[in-house]
């Protein structure tokens, strides 16, 4: 999936994703990272967070990886 958005648009719902996943991960604890394929968090995300949907595995992919680095338990 190639993203399609751009620029501004881009930046800001990656933040606002990013935004939405500390709220998800400080409630979930550890079993929030358990979510492994990227067809499970667009599954997740589906129902959840669908405006997410707009944005490539790669982008989701980054965004998920900063979430762990700056939510996770580790």
């Amino acid at each position: 999936m190639v993203d399609q958005l751009e620029g501004a648009e881009l930046i800001r719902l990656r933040a606002a994703l990013l935004e939405f996943l500390k709220f998800r991960v400080l409630a979930a604890e550890e079993t929030f990272f358990e979510h492994a394929s990227a067809e499970e968090r667009r599954r997740w995300l589906k129902a959840l967070f669908p405006q997410a949907l707009l944005l490539s595995d790669t982008v989701l992919e980054q965004v998920w990886n900063q979430a762990y680095d700056l939510y996770g338990c580790h």
